[in-house]
Formats: structure tokens, C-alpha cells, sequence
């Protein structure tokens, strides 16, 4: 059977052949009426668009990269599935490039490697000024950053500070001794640099706490790094410091978070009597906790539009926007 070509289309359509290549990449100028016969017609005739030539033709791939620290976490599954949504709608597709290892760190300065052969690169929780030695290495590259401001790139950002302050807030409608379990940098063992997001969030809680005249000791404090079994023991030292009940904690991520709820059904405490506690994109979250939910979707949505605003308008001025995250109170 003869392979279906876009002049096979376009016969059965009565169009011309560069009217199904507009229809096929959602042209502006192209009727509605017209698409959907289009579109119609190329499900009938089971028409597969050779993408090799089309990037021959345009110069183009319909791919963009987007490099993170790590896939795992569920804000970055949350947000790459938001930036896939729009991606279909333009067409589009993402390879995702973990920076997993000093290895692939070292590798991504090399301005051919991988990442750079797409259309457009997404940068997400990583400072290019911190991560590249030469900026030069993006050479043009359409480039937006995510979580980072960026003096020299499209950048789409989450209103830390303000998180750190709507937690503070809820927790101050109940008065006590307060704690809060937060960040501490660590060597970076894959070189890969910190996008200081978890110290906006405790700067935006510490900073409430002084302006209403009750300012959170330094004991009160507990610093930890990601590795799971310190977490477990700053989470039990958070609550052996504690004078009486009740208290409050805060936990500036969603791992804090869940080392604390562990310690406290361990200690037979209840939530929202013994301890209130807040956390971040804490789900599900029960009745005596809250937690500064942040608008990954949303954040993933405008990004990935911004870019592909890039991708066809390469000199237009540089954009920044900042998403606020809102804080949900847990119901029995």
C-alpha cells in the first residue's frame, strides 16, 4: 500500500498542500470550517506527518527540552504534565533531561549536547547564570526558566515569601510556641545548584513572625538536608524541644512535612489540639494541618505558552511572571 502523502490530503480536502501543513500546526489564519474538514480528512485517510521532513523544511523539530533537577519529585510530575498539555495543543513534544550526576552537569556545558538540538529549552529550579559557565552555551536557544528569576530569560515564578507569610499567618490565628523545620544547602554531590526557594519560603515566615513582635528563636529552627534519616531525626528533635502543648510547626516541603506527621502519631499527639502544623503541597491533608499549595499547573501552563510565544517571536522583550500559591486549611 503507497505511503498517504499531505497531496493525498489535500486532494480529498480540495485544499492545497500548504493549508494542511498550516491546519496540521494550528495556523491562525486558517478557518475553522476548513480545519475540522482538514483534520477529518487525515483521520479517514490514516495520514502520518513525516516530521523529519517537516524540520528539514522549517528548521524546526517540534520538540523543546526541559532540564530539572530530578522527575521524581510530585511538583516536577505536576508540572510536566501541565507543559505536556500545551505542548499537544501546539504539536509539540518534551524530552526530559534529569541532572542527575556531576557527569551529565559537565556534559550539558557542551553547546551540541542533547538538550540544545530542540526548539526550546525550559530550565526549571535551575539558575542558568549559577549552571552554565557561558551563557553562550544556550547559544539563542528560545529559553524559559522556571522557579528562578533570570535577568536574561523568560522567567515564570512562584511567590515564595508569600508562602512562608500564609503559613505564618494561619499558624499565628492560634498563638504558641512555634517551630519550623527548614532547608540546609548541602554539598551539591551532582553539582547541580539550589534555587534558593526553600529559604524565600522561611525568609517569608520569619520575617511575619518579627513584624508582629514575636520573633522565632534560633533553636526553634531545625535545619535538615534531603537525606531521609536525618529528616526522621530533625523531625524528633522539632517536637523534644518543645516546652508543653499546645505548639505550632511549620515545614517548609512536603517531605518535612510527612516526617513530622510520622513523629507525631508515633508520640500519640493529636493534630490541631496537641499541634498544629503547616506544610507545603502537603496532600491528602487532615484536619489539624494546612499547607501553602503551590499552582504547579498553572506555573507549567504559562511557561510553556511564553515559550512557544519565543519559539515564533524570538526578539520579543524579556517576560517575567509570578504565580501566588494559596493556603488550604485540612477538614475533619
Amino acid at each position: 500500500m503507497a505511503k498517504i502523502t499531505i497531496k493525498d490530503v489535500a486532494r480529498r480536502a480540495g485544499v492545497q498542500p500548504s493549508t494542511v501543513s498550516r491546519a496540521i500546526h494550528n495556523h491562525p489564519d486558517i478557518k475553522p470550517a476548513t480545519r475540522a474538514r482538514i483534520l477529518q480528512t487525515i483521520e479517514e485517510l490514516g495520514f502520518i506527518p513525516d516530521r523529519a521532513a517537516q524540520s528539514f523544511r522549517t528548521g524546526k523539530n517540534h520538540s523543546v527540552s526541559v532540564m530539572l533537577p530530578s522527575p521524581g519529585n510530585d511538583f516536577y510530575i505536576r508540572l510536566i504534565n501541565a507543559i505536556d498539555e500545551v505542548l499537544e495543543q501546539h504539536d509539540y513534544d518534551a524530552a526530559v533531561f534529569p541532572m542527575l550526576s556531576q557527569r551529565r552537569l559537565a556534559r550539558y556545558q557542551n553547546p551540541q549536547a542533547l538538550p540544545y538540538q530542540t526548539d526550546g529549552l525550559m530550565l526549571v529550579s535551575l539558575d542558568p547564570e549559577q549552571l552554565y559557565d557561558d551563557l553562550h552555551t544556550l547559544q539563542g536557544l528560545p529559553t524559559v526558566v522556571l522557579e528562578v528569576h533570570s535577568r536574561h530569560f523568560d522567567s515564570v515564578t512562584l511567590n515564595n515569601p508569600l508562602g512562608g507569610k500564609l503559613a505564618a499567618q494561619h499558624l499565628q490565628e492560634r498563638p504558641a510556641e512555634t517551630f519550623v523545620m527548614c532547608y540546609a544547602p548541602e554539598p551539591q554531590a551532582a553539582g547541580v545548584p539550589s534555587s534558593g526557594v526553600f529559604e524565600e519560603r522561611l525568609q517569608g515566615f520569619l520575617q511575619f513572625f518579627e513584624k508582629v513582635g514575636t520573633p522565632v528563636p534560633l533553636d526553634h529552627q531545625v535545619r535538615v538536608n534531603f537525606d531521609w534519616p536525618k529528616v526522621q531525626e530533625a523531625a524528633r528533635t522539632v517536637l523534644s524541644r518543645r516546652q508543653a502543648e499546645p505548639f505550632n510547626v511549620f515545614a517548609v516541603c512536603d517531605l518535612f512535612a510527612h516526617a513530622l506527621l510520622e513523629e507525631i502519631r508515633e508520640q500519640g499527639l493529636t493534630l490541631g489540639e496537641d499541634v498544629r502544623l503547616v506544610g507545603y503541597d502537603l496532600e491528602p491533608h487532615p484536619s489539624g494541618t494546612a499547607s501553602v499549595h503551590q499552582a504547579a499547573e498553572e506555573m507549567g501552563r504559562r511557561a510553556t505558552e511564553m515559550l512557544m510565544e519565543r519559539i515564533l517571536q524570538p526578539d520579543l522583550p524579556i517576560r517575567h511572571v509570578q504565580v501566588d500559591p494559596v493556603l488550604k486549611v485540612g477538614r475533619s
